[in-house]
């Protein structure tokens, strides 16, 4: 038994993390929390309130799942959307700044998972990695510098070396099983999924969205590029390592990827998310040239405070329990998505995974990419019959194409929402929406009140070699505003 200890501990001291390149971590996701809370914000009404298209009243009747559970749907109201938004943002702060960093953490962990189930409908997977990355913070001592926390520490804190593995593993993840889910010959053959892509005018980006797309060589070039980098990156991961060279290697390569997604595609904040949730890979050797450079990063003052632990209570046995139940549970999960993987978590454990929203699946661009893509058409009707365009705000309905269809969404969010209205088993969005545009407008606009909307959606389809269906005409919904 001590032999298989021994054993155990030598092999996880081969996935030491930099206390330093965690702590620049935290700072990292207190940041992009700020800017989700923000964007988010934005539309608060829309998105959270019973005033906008997704009522509490409605959370449990679609894509809610036993275990969920959403502060937010204790009321409606603004005021109290607004109440938790505020609250969240000043944890996101004592987080930024180290300030009681655990329970700062723990709170927003909370928050998130309360937010996710409010509208699941405006998600994408770069909010399942920021959820997760915030559970591993709770076992991680990504608080050991640059925080008002490690001025009062009693101790120097000590590697986690089970979190370490848990934080590594849901990295490696990520790409792994987005790799072993996209098994269509777009990825694997052909090479053409970066083509259609950019293809969907619904998420490629004016400018260097648009230069891309119009090198057919070069999309060839980059798809089978990501599709190999990304059969590569779990390896270089997960690769037992004491130096961290291949950690290291594998965060550029991470950089370099997800900033060519954020040049070119309308993604939100997904690809500022993987970047920065891969700061914890940064090794050391890289860590002690950025603290040498930089003086703002040095740490040297840091031990002046550090005195010897007093005795107390030693939670670890407990909390590295709880990590390798989650790390299993993980496993599990993605595992499921397999086809070749039979076997699956029983009910009473999906509720336990479903109430910690520990549930994850890793299919961005999978099995093949999206094909169908269009533009909505906001066909109104006042009270004597007169046609008005909600879009446009002119007198005739303007059915072309607009010139850049991703400038029709405010944010990724509605982008989302729009992705999410197209398939045909969310149909139930459509009459919402429709229902929250006629109304929105009917306030904003009372002197060209608006009785009657016909949502369209001109609907196409990507072919090879630049052609494209012919746009079809779809009503999606039509509503009454009487």
């Amino acid at each position: 038994m001590f032999k298989l200890k021994k054993i155990l501990i030598h092999f996880l001291k081969f996935y030491e993390l930099d206390l330093r390149a965690l702590s620049l971590m935290r700072i990292g996701i207190s940041l992009v929390v700020i800017a989700d809370l923000l964007i988010r914000g934005s539309d608060l009404t829309a998105h959270y309130t019973n005033e906008g298209l997704w009522p509490t009243e409605l959370l449990h009747n679609f894509g809610w799942k036993k275990g969920f559970w959403s502060l937010h749907e204790l009321s409606g109201s603004y005021a109290w959307a607004l109440t938790l938004f505020i609250i969240q943002f000043v944890f996101a702060v004592f987080l930024l700044v180290g300030f009681k960093t655990k329970l700062s953490n723990l709170i927003l962990w909370l928050l998130y998972i309360s937010l996710h189930n409010r509208n699941l409908f405006v998600q994408q997977a770069g909010d399942d990695l920021l959820r997760l990355v915030l559970f591993w913070g709770m076992f991680l001592p990504w608080n050991a510098y640059y925080s008002f926390d490690s001025r009062y520490f009693y101790y120097e804190p000590k590697q986690r070396y089970i979190a370490n593995f848990g934080y590594l593993l849901l990295i490696a993840s990520v790409y792994f099983f987005t790799i072993n889910l996209k098994w269509s010959n777009e990825w694997r053959n052909d090479f053409t999924a970066i083509y259609y892509a950019l293809s969907l005018e619904q998420l490629r980006l004016p400018i260097t969205g648009d230069w891309l797309y119009s090198h057919s060589g070069i999309m060839t070039f980059l798809t089978a590029f990501v599709y190999y980098l990304e059969i590569a990156l779990p390896f270089l991961i997960l690769w037992p390592s004491k130096k961290g060279y291949f950690r290291f290697v594998a965060f550029v390569l991470l950089v370099i990827l997800h900033t060519g997604i954020g040049l070119t595609l309308y993604v939100g904040l997904f690809f500022v998310i993987n970047m920065v949730t891969a700061i914890g890979l940064i090794p050391s050797f890289v860590m002690d040239k950025l603290e040498s450079k930089v003086s703002f990063m040095s740490t040297e003052s840091d031990a002046v405070y550090l005195r010897k632990a007093p005795r107390k209570l030693n939670l670890k046995f407990v909390t590295n329990i709880i990590a390798l139940v989650a790390i299993f549970l993980s496993a599990i999960i993605n595992l499921s998505g397999m086809k070749w993987f039979n076997y699956e978590l029983n009910d009473k454990i999906k509720i336990s995974v479903n109430v910690a929203r520990l549930d994850q699946y890793w299919g961005m661009f999978s099995p093949s990419v999206l094909k169908r893509d269009g533009w909505f058409v906001y066909h109104g009707k006042d009270s004597l019959g007169r046609q008005w365009d909600l879009r446009l705000n002119q007198d005739y309905v303007d059915y072309k194409k607009p010139e850049h269809i991703v400038s029709m969404y405010k944010t990724d969010r509605w982008r989302k929402l729009a992705e999410n209205m197209q398939r045909d088993d969310f149909t139930f969005l459509r009459p919402l929406y429709c229902n929250y545009v006629l109304r929105e407008w009917n306030k904003n606009h009372p002197e060209k009140k608006i009785n009657m909307l016909n949502l369209y959606y001109m609907q196409k389809e990507s072919l090879p070699d630049y052609k494209t269906s012919e746009a079809k005409q779809i009503l999606f919904s039509v509503c009454d505003g009487r």
